[in-house]
């Protein structure tokens, strides 16, 4: 009896509206922010992105238009943009990095001087120089390595692969790779002991090259014919490098890791021909996040490493969008995509917010007619607030809506729903509404408890006890007085 009354007063205590909070970490998929971040016509173009102080993002990129290397950043709301170069004759990358001492740094091709440029603001302005002598298509890439130095690896002017290197009075140049014909779409990256890593695509393959003590280090990452267009490099935490990269025989974009025993690769995506213009970032956590366009489709997309799967979204599908990507990551591991729209010849960013999610969980108290159901607001995405409900319906039959509160907070909340059937299976998932956003967890199910056979009132039990005893007794009596034996009498003499 005392643990039925506490299972009563605890199930009692669980009213309709009542919401219990339990914090949870927030993961993908993400609610996209997209803006305007030039809008003049025909500018966007090999767009860089990066972030500075506090997450503001800088893009580099080309003005068709007009024929100019200009940078945008964000003051707030607003967006701006200054002149790096022009008007000129400008092809092929634009880059742009911040340096530790907050100096921003450009790298473009100049076509008309046929040469690798790089671009620095100081107080008086932009201040350019000639790097180098560069192919005509213009890849370059611009990097700092753990001084703070910048470094570029880029085309060289005959087709070979080349790294410059600044130590503060000049340029250091080496050719890296001189074998491969054309070495293109070349990316580079440092280690924690300032050794330079890069990928490329050279003679139809993928390939990688680090500089060792003894010199470069070349391999084929993969040999696969014509994949390794648009190769991007990144290292994790562990110093472990990572290639993102278009595989143009398979129309899909793939990703290779370097283990001790070798490279192996896999798919990300090879629904649309993915993978065009891609850019690539490791957060925090060793996630890898890919921006990168979907011909077909022509629509840009987004994809993230969530061990052991990749999770793919759809970021803008207005039109023709997603040329020349960039990508960088904020401090909260969240990322931001500069790309060119060409239906409206704009330069764009998208920011990726958590977006708003629930989760079902496993019912609990479950009784012969009634059931606390549970669920989880995961995410609140952009809103302030969510109002959190239940979805219940028995197996085959309509939908009943139970509103369960409303929460400011990532958390729990559960709901007692009563009057149920004994012995029927429920299905229920835990609803988020928040403005014109609605967000779904999983289905779970439960059944009722059947309800106990009914015991005999004690009255009965008693009755029925006293006459079965008296009923005994009667029958034991009869049968002692049947066996009795006759009495002894005198013979009849």
């Amino acid at each position: 009896m005392l643990v039925l009354v506490a299972l009563l007063a605890c199930a009692a205590a669980l009213s309709q509206s009542e919401v219990t909070a339990a914090a949870s970490p927030a993961t993908p998929p993400f609610a996209w922010k997209i803006e305007t971040a030039d809008s003049s016509g025909n500018t966007g173009v090999h767009s860089s992105i990066t972030l500075a102080g506090a997450d503001t993002p800088y893009i580099s990129y080309q003005d068709s238009a007009n024929s100019e290397v200009l940078l945008a950043h964000r003051d707030g709301a607003n967006w701006s943009s200054e002149l790096v170069a022009g008007r000129g004759n400008f092809a092929g990358d634009t880059n742009v990095v911040v340096a530790p001492n907050n100096t921003i740094e450009v790298s473009y091709f100049d076509r008309a001087q046929r040469a690798i440029m790089y671009a620095a603001k100081g107080a008086s302005g932009w201040a350019t120089m000639r790097v180098d002598s560069g192919f005509s298509e213009g890849f370059n890439r611009l990097a700092l390595n753990p001084l703070g130095n910048p470094c570029l690896v880029y085309t060289g002017f005959d087709g070979s692969l080349r790294y410059a290197a600044w130590n503060g009075a000049e340029w250091s140049i080496d050719v890296v790779d001189q074998t491969t014909v054309t070495s293109r779409y070349a990316d580079l990256v440092f280690d924690a002991l300032g050794r330079p890593h890069i990928s490329y695509y050279g003679n139809g393959n993928l390939l990688y090259a680090e500089r060792t003590s003894s010199g470069w280090s070349r391999v084929i990452v993969d040999s696969t014919p014509r994949a390794g267009l648009y190769s991007r490099i990144r290292l994790d935490s562990r110093g472990t490098p990572h290639i993102a990269y278009y595989a143009s025989a398979n129309a899909s974009l793939m990703y290779a890791t370097r283990w001790s025993v070798g490279w192996s690769a896999e798919l990300v995506d090879g629904q649309g021909d993915a993978g065009v213009d891609l850019s690539f970032a490791i957060d925090r956590q060793d996630r890898a996040q890919i921006a990168y366009y979907s011909r077909i489709a022509g629509d840009l997309r987004f994809a993230i490493k969530a061990d052991p799967r990749w999770i793919r979204e759809t970021v803008d599908t207005g039109g023709v969008s997603g040329w020349y990507t960039g990508t960088a990551i904020d401090s909260r591991g969240l990322p931001h995509i500069s790309y060119y729209d060409w239906t409206e010849g704009t330069l764009r960013q998208a920011e990726g917010a958590i977006a708003l999610q629930v989760r079902t969980l496993t019912a609990s108290q479950v009784d012969p007619s009634s059931a606390t159901l549970r669920g989880e607001l995961v995410a609140l995405g952009i809103h302030p607030g969510v109002a959190v409900e239940f979805a219940l319906y028995p197996v085959n039959g309509p939908d009943t809506v139970y509103r369960a509160g409303n929460l400011t907070a990532a958390g729990g909340f559960s709901l007692v729903v009563r009057n149920l059937t004994t012995d029927m299976m429920y299905g229920f998932r835990a609803v988020g509404i928040a403005g014109n956003e609605t967000a779904q967890g999983s289905t779970v199910s439960f059944r009722l408890a059947s309800a106990p056979p009914p015991s005999p009132p004690y009255a009965l039990f008693i009755g029925t006890g006293i006459a079965a005893i008296v009923g005994v007794t009667i029958l034991v009596l009869a049968v002692r007085r049947r066996k009795r034996p006759p009495s002894q009498s005198s013979p009849i003499r």
